[in-house]
């Protein structure tokens, strides 16, 4: 099984732009609500941790998934 990489991500770089895109507009979402809660205070040091996280997660399940159909693609051709 052979997979190439940099045809996968050619082929898919507009998803992969839409799915970051969408992890950052998640994260700033919840931060944005839990501030609006009185949940988190405005500072960077309040903010930053809850968004890193958000972040991290959508993207990581997100990875996983394009490496899956990625590893999919190549054991089909």
């Amino acid at each position: 099984m052979k997979v190439d990489v940099d045809k996968f991500v050619q082929e898919h770089q507009e998803e992969i732009i839409t799915l970051v895109n969408n992890s950052l507009n998640r994260a700033g979402d919840l931060v944005a609500k839990k501030v609006q809660a009185g949940e988190l205070g405005t500072t960077i040091q309040d903010v930053l941790p809850i968004m890193l996280y958000e972040i991290l997660l959508t993207n990581t399940v997100a990875t996983l998934r394009l490496a899956a159909e990625m590893v999919n693609e190549g054991s089909e051709a």
